[in-house]
């Protein structure tokens, strides 16, 4: 499992590399007690727009919203 933190002033973001998704009300993986998960499939179109400087919205369970976007150097 990796963690990364890109620099910046923000609050610590929190991203790792697992094997697989896991039931997080089961176990503390990977980042302690959740409540919940959700698997979440980027397809070719999304990489597409990432690739191309886009930014992916992830609507999560209909309370929050993640942005994704491709790193520098990728």
């Amino acid at each position: 499992m990796s963690t990364e933190q890109p620099e910046s002033d923000t609050p610590l973001l929190r991203v790792c590399i697992v094997d697989e998704p896991c039931d997080v009300e089961e176990t503390s993986r990977p980042f302690g007690k959740r409540w919940g998960q959700q698997v979440i499939t980027l397809l070719p179109e999304h990489w597409v727009a990432l690739q191309a400087g886009k930014v992916v919205a992830v609507d999560v369970q209909e309370e929050y919203v993640v942005f994704l976007e491709l790193g520098s150097g990728l």
